[in-house]
C-alpha cells in the first residue's frame, strides 16, 4: 500500500481504536465521517490501514455494514425552537454552517481546543447525527484540534439562509446575526463559552469581560448589544467591534446563563468575585420602589443583611439580601 503522509497522521491506531473499536463505527460510517471533513478516503484504504494497526476486518464484512448504515432522512424535519436557540448560540460563538454543492442541504461544523466543549456543542445536534474527532493541527498550541460536525440536512440549510446573507463589502455570503437571532439563556451560554473572555487583572484588582464579535458588521453588533441590554445586561460595542460587558453587567450575564459552567474546561470563565453579583443600595431602592433613607437605616441597625467587600465597605445587595428586603416589605418593616 502506498501510504500518504496525510493519512498516516489521520488514520492512526488511536483513531481506529476510538471510532472503529470503541464506538463500533463501520468502514462506510468512517468513510462518510471523513468525507464530511474533506477527506475522500475509500473503504478499501480504511480497511488496509485498520489491518496495519491489527484492528481490521475484511472488506466483504465492511460492505455488509452498508446495509445497516441509515442515512439521515431529509424528508423529516427535526427543527424546533430549542434547536434554533442552540444553533444561534453555536453560530454566535465558535460554530459555522457549510452548504453542500447543490445548496439543498447544509451541516453545522466547529473546530475547538477542548474535546469536552466540542462534545457539549454537538450534543444539541444528535438528531442530525453529530460526531466529533481529534485532528492534528500545528496552528493550535497543543498541536491538534477537536472537530465536530453534523450530517447534511435541509433543516440546517434553512438556518444557513438565516445566518449567511450576501455581504457586499465582503463580496460573499458571510455569517451575520439575523434580526430574529435568539437571545436566551441557552444561546448566550453557548455564545459565552465559545467566544466569551474573562480576564482577571490581579495587579489592578479588575475583571474585564467581553464577547468577540469582530467578524460581524457594526450594525449587527449593535443589534446584539440592544438585545443583551433588553435582558438587563449592561454592555456596549467597543472600537474594535467587540462587545464589552460593563462591570454592572458581568454578574447579570452570568446569572442569566445559570451562574455555572456546564463543562469543567471553562469553569474559569465564571470565577467572578462575589460582589460582582451584587447591586448598590440605590439600585435596590429604585428597583423595589423603597425609600432610600429607610433602607439605609434598616441596614445600619442590622435588620436588613448586606454584603461588604471590606469592614468599612459600602453595602452591596446579593440576591438573598434583596429577598430579605421583599420579606421586610411584606411585613411592613420596610416601605
Amino acid at each position: 500500500m502506498r501510504e500518504q503522509p496525510h493519512y498516516n497522521n489521520l488514520l492512526t491506531k488511536e483513531f481506529f481504536q476510538k471510532y472503529y473499536v470503541d464506538q463500533k463505527m463501520s468502514y462506510p460510517k468512517l468513510r462518510s465521517m471523513l468525507k464530511g471533513m474533506g477527506c475522500n478516503i475509500s473503504i478499501s484504504c480504511l480497511c488496509n490501514y485498520a489491518k496495519k494497526h491489527g484492528l481490521g476486518r475484511d472488506q466483504s464484512e465492511a460492505r455488509r455494514h452498508v446495509l445497516h448504515d441509515s442515512p439521515l432522512d431529509w424528508n423529516k424535519s427535526f427543527m424546533n425552537e430549542a434547536l434554533v436557540e442552540a444553533i444561534d448560540g453555536f453560530l454566535l460563538g465558535d460554530g459555522s454552517i457549510n452548504q453542500n454543492n447543490a445548496k439543498t442541504a447544509a451541516r453545522c461544523t466547529c473546530g475547538v481546543e477542548y474535546q469536552e466543549f466540542c462534545a457539549y456543542m454537538m450534543s444539541f445536534f444528535k438528531d442530525y447525527q453529530a460526531i466529533w474527532a481529534r485532528y492534528n493541527d500545528p496552528r493550535m498550541k497543543q498541536g491538534f484540534i477537536w472537530t465536530g460536525m453534523t450530517s447534511f440536512h435541509p433543516d440546517i440549510q434553512k438556518q444557513y439562509q438565516r445566518w449567511y446573507p450576501f455581504v457586499e463589502s465582503k463580496g460573499k455570503n458571510d455569517k451575520q446575526p439575523p434580526d430574529d437571532v435568539r437571545i436566551t439563556p441557552l444561546s448566550v451560554m453557548l455564545w459565552y463559552l465559545g467566544d466569551g473572555t474573562l480576564i482577571d487583572d490581579e495587579k489592578n484588582n479588575t475583571f474585564m469581560m467581553r464577547l468577540s464579535t469582530d467578524s460581524f458588521l457594526p450594525e449587527r453588533i449593535e443589534l446584539l448589544v440592544s438585545k443583551l441590554q433588553e435582558k438587563g445586561i449592561a454592555c456596549h460595542r467597543s472600537k474594535d467591534n467587540r462587545i464589552i460587558i460593563e462591570v454592572k453587567g458581568q454578574g447579570p450575564l452570568l446569572e442569566y446563563i445559570g451562574g455555572k459552567s456546564p463543562i469543567g474546561c471553562y469553569d474559569y470563565k465564571f470565577r467572578l468575585p462575589k460582589w460582582r453579583f451584587s447591586k448598590r443600595m440605590m439600585e435596590v431602592a429604585e428597583e423595589l420602589k423603597l425609600d432610600y433613607n429607610r433602607l439605609s437605616y434598616m441596614v445600619k441597625i442590622g435588620k436588613i443583611p448586606c454584603y461588604r467587600a471590606s469592614e468599612n465597605g459600602k453595602p452591596r445587595f446579593l440576591p438573598e439580601h434583596i429577598e430579605a428586603c421583599k420579606k421586610a416589605m411584606e411585613s411592613g418593616d420596610l416601605y
